[in-house]
Parts: C-alpha cells; structure tokens; sequence
C-alpha cells in the first residue's frame, strides 16, 4: 500500500523534471518516423536503407554498427531502476546481479550530445545529464486533451506503446515500425544481438487494444522480413527498401567488446 501511496505522489513531487518533455510537444507535427525495437528481423536489414527519416530506436540499438549511419535525434530506454549498478531480474530464476550493460550505455549518452534520451524517472537518483528527459507511468502535461491515448490505455506498459506515445506525443503524424517482430504474423522472437534466427510464433491481436487506440492519433506501418501483420498495415523489407534481406550473424553486427557485455544478462544467447 505504501508503494502505490508513493507512486501516487510522485507525479506531483517530481512535477518539474517530468515537465521537462513539454518542450517537444509537436515539435516534428506532420511528419513521419522510424520507431526501431530489438527485434531478431533487424539482423537481416541493412539499418543504412533507413536513413531518410529520424529514427527513435529503444532498448540497445546503439550497439549495433550501424547505428550511426541512422538519422536518430531521440531514444527511449524505459527500463525501471536501469542504470543502477545493482539491479534485479525481472524473469525467473529472479536474482540480484551486476548491471553491466548500463554502464557501456551510459558511454551512449555520454557520447551523443546531440541526442535526447528518454529514460525513466526511476533513474534519477543515479543518472543526470543534459539530454536527459525523464518519464514517469503517462504523460503529464495539461495541455494533453482528456481522449488522449495515455490517458485511456497505459501507454508506457512496454517499449512499443512507449515508442509510439512519444511519437505522437512528439507530433509526428506516421510511423515505420522497425524490429518489432511481436507485430509480425508469424512472429518470431529473440534479439537481434543474439545468436542465430530466432524462433517462429503466433502472436495473434498482440497489443490489439493499444494499437487501435493509437492509430486514432497516428498511421502506423510494421516493416516485416517476409511475412504480414494481423491488425496493422504492413510492407516487407524488400517492397520497401528495393533490396531483399540478407541475414547476417550477431559477431557481424556488434562489436565483440559490446557481445561480451550483453552477454552478462541473464537470459541472453549471444555466444
């Protein structure tokens, strides 16, 4: 009870650094974005065929050695307690563990000025910098209209929902799906920094009730390797890009450097 009382408050208690993500309201109004995940079907794209629009990649993208080439100008890790060197896993067997990928990730920030960086509010006790911009359960912003989508649909629930929000929220009025795999039909899971192809699923309405709300707001298009999506328009790599898909290893990709410290998670198939 104590737990939900604080999170109740906290909103209140930390109005102004949640307040800080004003500024970017509608900032890119009417135009259009890739929204990158970690999904395994990234291991096949040649992430240079996206350069064109800006790129709001989650999760770990930047270790990925193209990661340069793309036009990214915001990222969004949403992770609770992320960046704390101690941390606990959130999938069984639970355990405590030495966070060691939060500390090449806190070398991105360091290293990309340029960039905004939407972390959670959780982090700010260990975690300060200017292009920092922190998030806390919703959007808090009374401009907002009461039908807005983090108002009807807990929107910061995964990285997708939390990707997409930020993209209207950002005014942004289409969105490229890139590497969120959970949206294909078939699905197929895994990371791309993992080892090998993955494994083919169904996934059939994932977050149906997310995405119907949001198309209210934006057009969202799902990049597939080779397949559909159940509720979401959808174009395969190739129609798009004019290239077929070329699949190539995790030791291709990412740096032996960065293999080694993802592989420190538990869970990770890396080697």
């Amino acid at each position: 009870m104590m737990k939900n009382a604080l999170k109740k408050y906290v909103p209140y208690i930390a109005r102004p650094i949640l307040s800080k993500i004003h500024r970017f309201k509608d900032a890119h109004r009417g135009e259009h974005c890739y929204l990158f995940g970690d999904g395994i079907s990234i291991k096949w794209f040649d992430l240079t065929k996206f350069t064109d629009k800006i790129a709001m990649p989650c999760a770990q993208l930047p270790f990925h050695k193209q990661f340069s080439y793309l036009h990214v100008k915001y990222l969004l890790l949403m992770e609770p307690y992320w960046f704390y060197p101690i941390c606990r896993t959130t999938r069984p067997p639970i355990r405590i563990i030495r966070n060691h990928i939060q500390k090449a990730y806190r070398d991105v920030i360091k290293n990309n000025p340029d960039k905004e960086f939407f972390i959670n509010l959780s982090n700010y006790p260990v975690l300060s910098g200017k292009n920092i911009t922190y998030i806390f359960k919703k959007l808090y912003d009374a401009r907002l209209p009461a039908n807005f989508l983090s108002k009807r649909i807990n929107s910061f629930e995964g990285s997708i929902n939390g990707s997409i929000l930020l993209a209207i929220y950002l005014g942004f009025d289409h969105v490229y799906l890139v590497g969120f795999d959970y949206t294909h039909s078939p699905a197929r899971s895994h990371h791309w920094y993992e080892k090998g192809h993955g494994v083919i699923s169904e996934l059939a309405d994932y977050q149906k009730e997310f995405f119907d709300g949001a198309k209210e707001f934006i057009d969202i298009t799902t990049i597939t390797l080779d397949g559909k999506s159940d509720h979401l328009d959808y174009v395969t790599y190739q129609d798009y890009t004019g290239c077929a898909p070329a699949f190539k290893e995790n030791n291709e990709i990412v740096e032996e450097k960065y293999l080694k410290i993802l592989s420190t998670w538990p869970g990770n198939s890396i080697f």
